[in-house]
């Protein structure tokens, strides 16, 4: 492990200050974060529902103090100056408060969660102490931690919460390879969303995307190495440049009749199906258009769009 020393104090008087961090929750974020932080932080506490766990997640890290929830659902907390909160979503509100109530706390001492959908305002304010809070969510998937942990990686945050708390933790998330995004806690919702929309929804419309080829006849397995090489190569395109240039297809050419014979097509399959494709077509229409593609084409294809929605929903009601 490096030495532990920040790059300068928060004070900017010149100083090496070695901050303390706590972990509730360290499951395969917390521990990869734990292990990076490490190198920059003293780990006090890991804090998991079983001793096990938090000892396993400990071998992960390489050092801090494995502890469990007791049958009382009593955590012996230990002073920290930062507190990480990395347990799940739908907990994080109510062991958070738990911290906050449980008198460990002191001014100045920071808690933070990395949860994309939560802002940091979801906390009960103490009475008689001033406590930082703070969400720093990496726009990374810590899926498998020992991967994440041998490969250098650079990553990005999207940071929010009280101004001293994002600065304080800037300083170690810089030094394990992240850049910080600020966004603001009435935005994180919306920002989240935009994250799932660009990971687990692409992974969504490429399965809907091999469903219809099977459909369309093509044997299962080799669906896979006939749009390989598609997604790739917009995938490449869109990274390397942007949106204009990497729309092709029938709405980017303004081809009224092949978009209309792919609706005729669909009109017969799953309603999920149609309804995905006249949304993201109507999405492809904004796009080509700043193309330049003939607006009276693109206009056309608009109605078509809306019209066969209308009837998908008319069919929709009377089947029901």
């Amino acid at each position: 492990m490096s030495e532990l020393r920040w790059e300068k104090s928060p004070n900017n008087d010149g100083a090496s200050q070695v901050k303390t961090l706590s972990c509730i929750g360290a499951g395969k974020t917390g521990s990869s974060l734990c292990r990076l932080l490490s190198s920059h932080l003293s780990l006090n506490q890991v804090i998991n529902p079983t001793v096990k766990s938090a000892k396993a997640a400990i071998e992960l890290i390489g050092s801090g103090e494995a502890i469990g929830i007791d049958e009382q659902d009593f955590i012996e907390f230990k002073p920290a100056d930062l507190w990480m909160i990395t347990c799940p979503d739908d907990q994080i509100q109510v062991v958070g408060n738990k911290l906050i109530r449980s008198g460990v706390l002191a001014s100045g001492n920071v808690i933070f969660h990395c949860c994309g959908s939560l802002s940091s305002s979801i906390w009960d304010a103490p009475d008689n102490i001033e406590i930082k809070v703070a969400s720093v969510h990496p726009i990374h998937s810590f899926a498998e931690a020992n991967s994440s942990l041998n490969n250098p990686i650079n990553f990005h945050c999207a940071i929010e919460g009280d101004i001293e708390a994002m600065e304080i933790l800037t300083v170690p998330f810089k030094l394990i390879g992240a850049t910080l995004h600020k966004i603001d806690r009435d935005t994180k919702s919306l920002y989240h969303a935009s994250t799932v929309m660009a990971c687990n929804y692409l992974v969504s419309l490429l399965e809907l995307s091999h469903s219809m080829l099977q459909a369309a006849g093509i044997e299962q397995g080799k669906d896979r190495d006939i749009l390989r090489p598609l997604i790739e190569q917009t995938l490449n395109n869109y990274l390397s440049t942007d949106a204009k240039k990497a729309l092709t297809g029938p709405i980017s050419r303004g081809d009224i009749n092949t978009v209309s014979s792919h609706l005729l097509a669909l009109d017969n399959q799953s309603q999920i199906w149609r309804d995905v494709y006249i949304s993201l077509g109507k999405v492809t229409l904004d796009v080509a258009e700043k193309q330049g593609s003939p607006v009276e084409n693109l206009n056309k294809i608009s109605s078509l769009l809306e019209k066969s929605l209308n009837l998908g929903m008319y069919k929709d009601q009377n089947e029901n």
